[in-house]
């Protein structure tokens, strides 16, 4: 099957094993609109070796999605260089999905391992930003990264969620003029689809697209479920090719599904893989979509009625 394209689709490469990594246990700012309920504060965090141990269970290349609970950076001292003494192994690739408030180590990263780092999301988080008084941090940050890695999966991104509706003008102003006018760097927007967009909200949006379209990537409306709507159910390498780490050390093939979670726990260093691809009719979340674009998923339609 070939899912429907996606401009922010994660890029797999042939034969690695996938593991979605929620490796921090700490997020360093409060926005309204997180997925995460509640926001993690001051959780525990995978260390190094956490990582390396299962780095060591499986063979061949391995690719780290570090997004989830807590933002990445935030759940390790910047002295433990976690990302630089990862991307020193020359069969690990990594996607960073953060919010850029603090970046570590990246800054000192060297042109061969800023090559293993093949798909960023930096998200802008105004309203967070402003409150903190952090967005001047977050403006060198941002330009950093950008001068060092930036590229066709190198994604900007800001959520615009409706009850901050008020906030979105001031905060693309903001974008204009800090971060696009000096890198030419485009903004995705993307809906919060946890909540309803109301004829107020449409129009700000419109009014936002008419100003700012010169800098707007695109606007993103839709929901993982959406590319799966036609199939009855799919063999899943889940388990086999793709785990789920959590920043407690948790091992799941699957976190959606009760009989593919704890498999193994990272800091109590126990992995048990499964043997073959699991049956599954609940096709709905984001693993599944990542599952599917890199290959280790099989689709069987729904039967046809006579």
């Amino acid at each position: 099957m070939q899912l429907p394209p996606d401009e922010m689709q994660i890029r797999f490469e042939r034969d690695e094993t996938i593991f979605f990594v929620s490796s921090s246990g700490h997020c360093n700012l409060d926005c309204s609109y997180c997925v995460v309920n509640p926001i993690v504060k001051h959780q525990p965090s995978l260390s190094y070796d956490d990582l390396r141990f299962v780095l060591d269970q499986v063979a061949g290349r391995v690719f780290f999605i570090f997004s989830g609970k807590g933002d990445f950076f935030a759940g390790y001292r910047r002295d433990e260089r976690l990302l630089a003494r990862l991307l020193e192994e020359p069969r690990v690739g990594v996607a960073l999905d953060v919010n850029g408030v603090v970046i570590h180590c990246f800054e000192s990263l060297s042109p061969e391992q800023l090559s293993r780092v093949r798909h960023v999301n930096l998200t802008f988080h105004y309203r967070q930003l402003a409150n903190h008084k952090a967005l001047q941090v977050w403006r060198r940050n941002a330009l950093t990264m950008l001068r060092r890695a930036d590229g066709p999966d190198f994604f900007l991104n800001l959520i615009l969620s409706p009850p901050e509706s008020h906030l979105w003008a001031e905060a693309l102003d903001w974008y204009a003029a800090n971060i696009h006018a000096e890198s030419g760097k485009k903004l995705i927007l993307i809906h919060d689809v946890e909540r309803a967009f109301g004829a107020a909200e449409q129009a700000v949006e419109a009014d936002l697209l008419a100003r700012h379209g010169a800098m707007i990537q695109s606007v993103r409306r839709g929901q993982f479920a959406d590319a799966f709507l036609d199939f009855d159910h799919v063999d899943c390498q889940a388990g086999v090719k793709y785990f789920r780490l959590w920043n407690d050390g948790r091992i799941d093939a699957c976190p959606n599904v009760g009989e593919l979670q704890a498999i193994g726990d990272a800091k109590a260093r126990r992995f048990t893989p499964r043997q073959g691809p699991f049956r599954c009719r609940t096709v709905t979340f984001c693993d599944c979509y990542h599952v599917a674009t890199a290959g280790h998923m099989v689709f069987h339609k729904r039967a046809v009625a006579a």
